[in-house]
Order: structure tokens, then C-alpha cells, then sequence
């Protein structure tokens, strides 16, 4: 771009006021030209000796033409009074690496046994290896945060293993379709409600509309188990389909392995809560 022609703060009011419905942007240049003009403008315009109502002109021209927000034209704008504007190259503070391929094989090997969990419990199992069961392969990993799991398990490492390599270890719980109650008691249909600071487990029979209530202060196995099992208890005959929606307090391991248990088929809608 040559705005040389443009050579007082007089003209750079008149160009914004006559290209306001334009943009002659050079957002889509790189960051070098971008600071080489930056740098130019500065130094024709003596943009130090200005006043503060001149220095508002130039900075509005400067964000017409560059597309930065003011913040940050105003620190690009220090560096080029105080010497050339240039783009500083990254460079890591510390690129030492601090968990290595046995640390990544580690965590590879612990979700591979949990069936790789939430982070928040990854990075508590890895903690409790070290510190409880005094593991000292895991005193590095044991250290690692909630974000870096997620980047660990996306590293060529981790990836070249039980993860792509073989058939996805997923187990279906339930099955997606409409209750079957076969024009007999039996089949119920259970629903969980948050009420201020308890859970309602509300269950009711599809044939004779035969209700039972329950009530637990958290949704968590020790819990959920008991409250269900008290419940199936209630019902006057023997209970064969267990219908709810897809959430996360239905469809778990502990719930399927309690109905499967009590030779109760799980249904539930292809939806979630």
C-alpha cells in the first residue's frame, strides 16, 4: 500500500471522512508488513510531537488500515517511538519436555484399564497411584493437569496404541426404542427431577399407573442403587422393563449392572434430558 502522498494530520482527516463506507484494510497481510507500516507512519506523521487530538486521528487511521483493535496499535505505537517495530521470534521458556513416552505409556495403560475417563478422574486415579498406593513410575504423571491429559492423549505416542488400533471397547446400555409392556404390570417408566438441594426419582407403571416415589440428596452410585432397589421392592408385581431418558443418572455401568441383575430390560428414549 502507498500512502506517501498523505503527508499531514489535515489530509488523514479528510481520507477518513471521505472512506468511510470503504475499507482499504491490510488485514489479510502479514504481520511483518503490517508492522512496517505501522513503523513508516509513525515516523512521517512525528507522531510524539503530535497532540492528543492529532493522535487520535492517526490512530483511527491506523485501525482503518491495519484492522488492530486500539489497545494494541497503542503498545505497537510505543515500540516503533522507541526503536524499529519489529515482530519478536517465540521462543519456549522452558523446552525441556517434562512427561516422556513412559509417562504417556502410563496414562495410556491407565485408561485403557478404566475405559478412559473424565480427566478430573484421570488425573485423580494418577494421583492416588503415586501418593496412596506409593507407585513411584506415576511421581511425574501424578503432577500433570486437567488440560494437559487432553493433550497427552493426543500425542502420537498415546495415539499409536489400544485407542485407533483396535475396535472401540464401548458397551451399548440399553436399548433405543419405545417400552414394551405387552398389555401387562411391569414395565415403568422413571424420570429424575432437581428440587433445590434433593433428587426425585419419580417411577410409574405404563398399565395400572401405580406410582413410587424416591427421594436421595446426590446422584451417585451409593445413592441411586439403594433408592432403586427400595423402590422395585415397592411395586406389588415383578418389574421387567425399566424405561427412562439418556441421562447420565440412568445410563451408567452401575445402573445396567443392577437391572441386568434383576433380569430387567433397559429402554430408553433417543434423546437426552
Amino acid at each position: 500500500m502507498n500512502d506517501s502522498l498523505i503527508n499531514n494530520v489535515t489530509q488523514l482527516r479528510e481520507f477518513l471522512k471521505g472512506s468511510q463506507r470503504f475499507d482499504f484494510s491490510l488485514r489479510k497481510s502479514s504481520i511483518e508488513e503490517k508492522y512496517l507500516f505501522i513503523d513508516e507512519t509513525v515516523d512521517r506523521f512525528k507522531y510524539l510531537k503530535l497532540s492528543k487530538r492529532d493522535k487520535k486521528i492517526v490512530i483511527n487511521y491506523l485501525k482503518k488500515i491495519t484492522g488492530y483493535k486500539k489497545t494494541q496499535l497503542s503498545r505497537l505505537i510505543n515500540q516503533a517511538i522507541g526503536g524499529e517495530l519489529k515482530r519478536k521470534p517465540y521462543k519456549r521458556i522452558h523446552p525441556k519436555r517434562i512427561y516422556v513416552s513412559s509417562d504417556i505409556k502410563l496414562l495410556e495403560k491407565t485408561d485403557e484399564f478404566h475405559l478412559r475417563l473424565s480427566e478430573g478422574a484421570t488425573k485423580e486415579i494418577l494421583r492416588r497411584e503415586f501418593e496412596v498406593f506409593h507407585h513411584l513410575d506415576y511421581q511425574t504423571i501424578s503432577r500433570v493437569s486437567h488440560a494437559h491429559i487432553t493433550n497427552l492423549r493426543h500425542s502420537p505416542i498415546y495415539n499409536s496404541h489400544w485407542v485407533n488400533s483396535t475396535k472401540s471397547r464401548l458397551v451399548p446400555i440399553g436399548i433405543t426404542m419405545p417400552p414394551e409392556n405387552f398389555g401387562r404390570p411391569g414395565s415403568i417408566r422413571v424420570d429424575v427431577v432437581h428440587q433445590r438441594d434433593v433428587y426425585h426419582i419419580n417411577s410409574v407403571d405404563e398399565i395400572t399407573q401405580w406410582e413410587v416415589v424416591g427421594c436421595i440428596p446426590q446422584i451417585s452410585e451409593v445413592c441411586m442403587i439403594p433408592a432403586l432397589l427400595e423402590m422395585f421392592k415397592q411395586y406389588p408385581f415383578a418389574i421387567f422393563n425399566f424405561h427412562s431418558d439418556r441421562g447420565g443418572e440412568n445410563i451408567n455401568y452401575q445402573v445396567a449392572y443392577l437391572l441386568e441383575k434383576e433380569r430387567i430390560k433397559q429402554r430408553h428414549t433417543g434423546r437426552d434430558k
